[in-house]
């Protein structure tokens, strides 16, 4: 039970970074990532939190060849919401 609340108090954490980066708000508030959010296929590989399924998705896959999309994503720098 804690190691489960331990794992949520974590994620929640790196939510709280992620959000606070101007370079992560600007991709999560594009419309073509809100559209595949609102997307039920997306939605249910997304709550796998399987990487490797969610990087497999046609609809993630075309968006990361859109060029908008990727300017964006060269932007995050993700070891900056891992570090403790």
């Amino acid at each position: 039970m804690f190691g489960q609340l331990k794992g949520m108090g974590e994620q929640f954490q790196m939510m709280q970074k992620m959000m606070q980066d101007e370079n992560f708000r600007a991709f999560i508030s594009n419309p073509k990532i809100q559209a595949l959010f609102q997307d039920p296929e997306f939605k249910e590989v997304a709550k796998t939190r399987d990487f490797s399924r969610i990087l497999a998705h046609a609809r993630f896959a075309e968006l990361m060849r859109d060029p908008e999309i990727a300017s964006l994503v060269a932007k995050l720098n993700p070891q900056k919401f891992m570090q403790k």
